[in-house]
């Protein structure tokens, strides 16, 4: 399967620097991250075997964060954070708590599970809700930010709330889509 991911990078400001620039340069920076991170096996995050500067998202312009296009960057966060809110929730349905509390009592016991009690009690979307919440970056978290090495976007919120307060310019945040497959 594919998933597109914005993967938030940062680009220092330089003098007479076009949009074209920036864009060129924050591909630069994600694809270097994405080389690091596959450290050469072509698995990037532990989850995806294969990964493209915009690939089958080509269309999906890279999102740059200034006055003039604050609104439209801060609501593409908003939008990841609904997204992982949604499959959180959407996860947190699918489980059966009294199902899941019984087997855990019984190999707490010492008593061997077998698949179908395991299956009913829907245990891969137990740990997918818990993954979601601890912050572990996998298909389902929408974004990456290459700075801070985490799928929740607080992290670049408070960066940019930081830069406002203090009048810093010297760093340009840039969301990047990446097609991944895994």
């Amino acid at each position: 399967m594919h998933v597109m991911q914005y993967l938030l990078t940062e680009v220092e400001r330089m003098d007479e620097q076009t949009v074209e620039d920036i864009e060129q340069e924050a591909i630069s920076h994600v694809n270097a991250w994405l080389d690091l991170e596959a450290d050469g096996n072509g698995f990037v995050g532990g989850w995806s075997d294969g990964c493209t500067v915009g690939g089958r998202w080509a269309d999906v312009p890279i999102l740059i964060y200034s006055d003039e296009n604050a609104c439209e960057f801060l609501e593409a966060l908003d939008m990841i954070d609904l997204k992982q809110l949604s499959q959180f929730n959407e996860y947190f349905g699918e489980f059966d708590f009294p199902t899941i509390n019984s087997l855990m009592v019984k190999f707490g016991n010492g008593q061997e599970l077998d698949y179908p009690e395991m299956h009913e009690a829907n245990l891969y979307s137990l740990t997918s809700a818990i993954k979601i919440m601890r912050g572990y970056w996998n298909w389902d978290s929408g974004y990456y930010d290459t700075v801070d090495w985490s799928p929740k976007t607080k992290h670049l919120r408070a960066r940019l709330k930081q830069a406002i307060d203090n009048n810093d310019t010297t760093m340009i945040q840039c969301l990047v889509p990446v097609d991944f497959h895994f």
